[in-house]
């Protein structure tokens, strides 16, 4: 498994001083967010970053789009997917991570993560086709373990990942810090083989942010499970500071390193 630092981590930073301090901090990859770094349809500037990335030794194995599958029962944002696409393959990325969104932006009724059928259904069938327009790019879409969401518990998630049925429909794993470690451990090798990705940090249940090398025990744990027969293709991206500070990458991209290279003996 490689390491790797998500972009929307330092919203406020710039692109070339990302490149900088993940370089410097012995990362091998970033993965761009669409909201801010690299907006989803500049193909321009999505190429200017893969140039800049190619010249510190770095690679951008995945774009994360936010383009959203669900608002509102189903409804998602009018951008044609197409830009997206385009702009995740002028970047040389493999995978789109996009966005599944907020059930209860749509039903007021029930638990926060509910979604009505109709609109569930409907969401089965943009996600369908989204996947078939990716394919034709030769890239990997990949839905995202978010908590408060539809993936919010892993029977949901294994349900919609089955009732799409694309093989090039995949999961970002990432620990959800309201539920506990036992849960989070069982969610992982149930959804093992989808997972493509990994989005790394240290939270409490109540999101307050901590020290990776304070859930290192856990880690290790996550980490071990993901060393199956498609570590190799992982990509572990830090996702956000402890402290929010790009000061502290340094260090915590220090003890991601540790940790996957005990794995990777």
């Amino acid at each position: 498994m490689k390491s790797g630092l998500v972009s929307i981590s330092f919203r406020k930073k710039g692109i070339k001083e990302l490149i900088k301090a993940a370089k410097e901090s012995g990362l091998e990859y970033i993965e761009w967010g669409g909201d801010v770094h690299i907006p989803m349809g500049n193909v321009k500037l999505a190429r200017e970053v893969r140039r800049l990335m190619h010249g510190a030794g770095l690679k951008s194995a995945s774009y994360g789009s936010y383009f959203g599958l669900m608002y509102h029962c189903g409804e998602h944002f009018p951008l044609p997917f197409k830009k997206v696409l385009k702009t995740a393959k002028s970047l040389g990325a493999k995978t789109v991570r996009v966005w599944l969104g907020w059930p209860r932006c749509g039903c007021k009724k029930g638990h926060e993560h509910y979604v009505c059928e109709k609109g569930y259904a409907r969401t089965v069938s943009i996600t369908k086709s989204l996947c078939n327009q990716a394919k034709k790019y030769g890239l990997t879409l990949s839905i995202e373990c978010h908590f408060a969401t539809l993936t919010d518990d892993y029977h949901d998630t294994l349900r919609f990942l089955n009732d799409v049925g694309a093989d090039n429909l995949k999961l970002y794993w990432q620990p959800n810090h309201s539920k506990s470690f036992e849960y989070n451990l069982e969610a992982l090798k149930a959804l093992l083989p989808y997972v493509t990705n990994v989005h790394v940090f240290n939270w409490d249940c109540s999101a307050n942010k901590h020290p990776l090398c304070d859930g290192e025990c856990q880690w290790k744990q996550y980490l071990e499970v993901l060393n199956d027969e498609n570590a190799e293709e992982r990509v572990c991206f830090l996702e956000f500071m402890p402290d929010g500070e790009l000061a502290s990458l340094p260090c915590e991209a220090k003890e991601l390193n540790k940790l996957l290279g005990g794995i990777n003996q």
